[in-house]
């Protein structure tokens, strides 16, 4: 402790100092303050530099979130939306066109006689024709707000929110055009030499008696009947179909009298 620690300023010694004392003993609390000023600074500094290095740190866990969050949402073969994705892209959608009173289009897609194709070619060859396939609903999709999922399988699904079903028709014919200009070769199929999807179309306008479940459905159900109806097509839902379908075909299995094939 520093002998002028003792004085208070406003107490009897400190007023008896004499001149040089009292220079002396002000020169020190002077330095005392300048002291103090510089271990503020200093410690304002290390502050600052802790905060900017939390807020680098931070920002670069979000930037690992978001991209878990992206991985986590991704078809690992295809790069695409997986189906859990789709599930909520389609709840949230849903709920928005329902203000919206807007349509919203759905498009499922089943590559025909996939099963032939693995056997004849191998599974890499298939995993590679999946790859293909989906850049290509990818860029058949334009808009932002459109989203295409391997929904299982070889079956894929776009939707597409404020879409009328007469826009929907076209973007599932411009899809059909794309998979056919990548001239795949198919020995195996059925119904041509060249790789061909087929695809059922549907629109709703979203209300509070409806379900996103119903949307596929219909879709699912335009699918079905492309199918029966030769593949390599385009089928736009109607009421008529309404129980033509199985509810669930993706448990149907992979028998080769099956028409999911």
């Amino acid at each position: 402790m520093h002998k002028y620690d003792q004085y208070d300023p406003n107490s009897r010694p400190f007023l008896r100092l004499t001149r040089e004392e009292l220079r002396e003993a002000y020169r020190f609390l002077y330095q005392e303050v300048l002291v103090s000023r510089e271990a503020a600074t200093i410690t304002a500094q290390l502050v600052v530099e802790q905060i900017a290095k939390v807020e680098e740190v931070n920002k670069s866990l979000e930037r690992a979130n978001e991209e878990l969050k992206k991985l986590t949402n991704l078809d690992g073969l295809t790069g695409i939306a997986n189906r859990r994705y789709h599930e909520d892209t389609i709840n949230r959608e849903w709920r928005r066109c329902q203000r919206t009173n807007s349509s919203l289009a759905a498009i499922m897609i089943d590559i025909d006689h996939f099963k032939l194709y693995n056997d004849h070619y191998g599974h890499l060859a298939g995993d590679q024709c999946l790859q293909q396939v989906a850049r290509e609903l990818r860029r058949g999709a334009r808009r932002v707000s459109d989203s295409v999922a391997r929904y299982g399988g070889e079956e894929f699904v776009c939707l597409m929110p404020d879409c009328s079903i007469e826009a929907a028709i076209n973007v599932a014919k411009l899809i059909r055009q794309r998979i056919r200009k990548l001239r795949i070769p198919h020995a195996t199929s059925k119904i041509d030499t060249i790789l061909t999807v087929s695809q059922g179309v549907a629109a709703m306008v979203p209300s509070r008696d409806t379900v996103p479940s119903e949307l596929i459905q219909r879709a699912d159900q335009a699918l079905y009947q492309a199918k029966l109806q030769g593949r390599d097509r385009v089928v736009v839902y109607d009421e008529s179909m309404a129980d033509s379908a199985p509810k669930v075909h993706h448990a149907a299995g992979t028998d080769s009298n099956n028409a999911w094939e």
